[in-house]
């Protein structure tokens, strides 16, 4: 190979890695400040067959990280795909008042997985919904993990009333302080 050629071939990479780069640092999430170690309090709620998924993590600091995905089931080019990262802080008194939240709410006498065991339709089958919401606390008094799965998205209001108390309650708390993040970036996903 001629050197005209060797300089051709490495000017193209040196092009696509320059590129590519440039492109890798316009497409990536900002750094996001996460604090050490695991967070005090996780939720994490799926809608699978909406193709909804998110994320909301609370650290002993006051942080809060919120992650939204939806989309994800049936994307199409007028609604792709989407990824939302958003964060918040709570005052020291705030988080100090969640965790006691938690840990007063009866959280820790629930069993770790509940089902809900469907609702009759017409053709007499039953019904399950499609949500599954997960909660993990790890604060000084409390360490407990419980599912719930397949229950019915509400027509009105943030809180599922067959949901055994008080995740019920939970959910809808939780919501709410998800609600007063701030959004930080927002992606759309396999573009």
């Amino acid at each position: 190979m001629s050197k005209k050629g060797i300089l051709y071939i490495l000017l193209v990479l040196g092009l696509v890695v320059i590129g590519g780069s440039a492109w890798m640092l316009v497409k990536s999430p900002p750094a996001l400040d996460i604090p050490e170690g695991n967070p005090v309090i996780y939720e994490q709620r799926d809608y699978i067959m909406r193709g909804e998924f998110s994320s909301l993590y609370f650290y002993e600091d006051g942080s809060i990280i919120y992650i939204e995905e939806k989309g994800l089931r049936i994307p199409t080019p007028g609604h792709p795909a989407t990824r939302t990262w958003r964060t918040g802080k709570l005052s020291s008194q705030e988080m100090e008042s969640l965790v006691t939240y938690f840990e007063n709410s009866g959280l820790g006498e629930l069993d770790e997985y509940y089902q809900f065991p469907g609702e009759p339709n017409e053709s007499g089958g039953s019904r399950m919904g499609d949500m599954s919401f997960t909660i993990i606390v790890n604060s000084d008094n409390l360490s407990k993990k419980v599912t719930a799965f397949g229950y019915l998205t509400p027509d009105k209001g943030e809180t599922y009333p067959d949901m055994p108390s008080p995740l019920n309650e939970i959910y809808g708390r939780l919501h709410v302080v998800s609600q007063v993040t701030e959004e930080v970036y927002h992606e759309n996903i396999g573009d």
